[in-house]
């Protein structure tokens, strides 16, 4: 039966507003239009990439309580040594850090310090853009995931292969010709309303991708390809298996919610390769210290459930998570119980095959910059090791170069002492 057009705007209202249809879409024999991944992928790396956005405090997240400098730049912000979980002599976590205190002492997570980049940038756009392009010295339109996906996993043609959790998409997925899904929860990631009858979603998904399908318009190619792409991703969600036992507690918190997608996905047997999640409120001018302590504790509950559950579904080896916050802030607290917009700062990745230990060297407290601390890692560095040992991928597609390997990560491209 012919859809007509008042047909499409009626029923496809749904699709456009929710992205969300129900049920997969069938050819006249009965065979899905798209599938899912090859079983070759279920046992590939995955990393998950965790932004802190806001600019996390760096140095009372990692606290140098060894050092009297500390204590004097910040009278009211400061933890004293019998409060942190301590790291060695010099650093420790922060209080509300417990679960990852543990993960480090379990030899689980690399802690690397003072990470960040030449002429750092103090605006929470475009340092943040910096991190996700990977590109501190001119503006790029791709992002350095999307490099990732384009240059290593060519092909690859799952369309869950990459994917954002939550609200908002990253530039670090931006690209010209690829497109990824943006997923708030299973749940809702439909193309139509479910209670669509059968027959309207078929005649109406045919709709769609005929209107998506090729176009020999260059103006309209790539929305084609990203209307197509997106109902590729919603097919292949509603065609994974539900393999997932929830035998976690995961903490009542919109990150530990996203969180808890990955091990369902990778359970159903997405293929995925890559994941993308966020936390926000980390811009602390003012009052600090009870804001920076709830934000560091939804962090640290998310993540440490979000491991142990890792554990309890045997995926705590194929999974790395990598921690980052577009800057740090500065040494001295402000008149306003908080601290200003700075620069390096700690990063954090964990997994199974990760090599716990500290990285890099803490920067110093009294050789500032303008008052902002000196970086002793370059981020690049961190990704150029997770690109090269962990994802086995192209760092010089990704990142225009090679950086420092530095060896955080276990395994046959790691040295002997790995």
């Amino acid at each position: 039966m012919k859809l007509t057009r008042r047909d499409f705007l009626i029923k496809g209202t749904t699709l456009f507003a929710t992205l969300g249809l129900g049920g997969a879409l069938f050819t006249e024999t009965g065979k899905k239009l798209f599938h899912v991944s090859s079983s070759s992928e279920f046992d590939e790396p995955v990393l998950v990439v965790v932004q802190l956005n806001g600019g996390n405090d760096g140095i009372n997240t990692l606290i140098p309580y060894g050092q009297g400098i500390y204590y004097d730049s910040r009278p009211t912000l400061a933890y004293q040594q019998k409060d942190v979980h301590a790291i060695n002599n010099e650093v420790g976590l922060h209080p509300r850090l417990a679960g990852l205190a543990a993960l480090y002492k379990l030899g689980k997570m690399a802690i690397i310090q003072g990470v960040g980049y030449p002429e750092p940038n103090h605006s929470h756009f475009r340092s943040m853009e910096i991190w996700q392009t990977a590109e501190p010295a001119k503006l790029s339109r791709s992002g350095w995931l999307a490099r990732y996906v384009q240059s290593s996993l060519k092909g690859n043609t799952n369309p869950l292969k990459a994917i954002q959790i939550g609200s908002a998409g990253s530039k670090a997925f931006a690209s010209d010709t690829l497109s990824f899904p943006v997923i708030q929860s299973l749940d809702t990631y439909h193309v139509f309303d479910p209670q669509t009858a059968a027959l309207d979603k078929n005649r109406i998904s045919k709709a769609f991708l005929d209107m998506y399908g090729a176009n020999s318009m260059d103006q309209l190619r790539v929305v084609a390809a990203r209307g197509t792409d997106a109902y590729k991703s919603v097919e292949a969600i509603q065609a994974l298996t539900t393999a997932y036992t929830n035998k976690v507690t995961y903490p009542n918190t919109n990150f530990a919610k996203d969180l808890q997608v990955i091990p369902k996905l990778l359970a159903g047997k997405s293929g995925t390769r890559l994941f993308q999640v966020q936390a926000g409120g980390f811009d602390d001018h003012a009052d600090e210290k009870l804001q920076h302590e709830r934000t560091l504790t939804q962090v640290d509950e998310g993540l440490t459930a979000f491991y142990n559950d890792l554990e309890v579904q045997g995926l705590q080896d194929r999974v790395v998570v990598m921690v980052f916050s577009e800057f740090g802030r500065r040494v001295k607290e402000n008149g306003n119980g908080g601290t200003d917009h700075g620069t390096a700062a700690p990063m954090f990745v964990l997994g199974g095959k990760v090599k716990g230990g500290l990285y890099g060297a803490y920067p110093s407290l009294s050789n500032l910059n303008n008052g902002d601390l000196k970086y002793e890692v370059d981020f690049r560095s961190v990704y150029s090791t997770i690109v090269e040992s962990w994802l086995h991928g192209d760092v010089s597609a990704v990142l225009g170069k090679s950086y420092e390997n530095l060896k955080f990560i276990k395994g046959k491209r790691c040295s002997m002492s790995c």
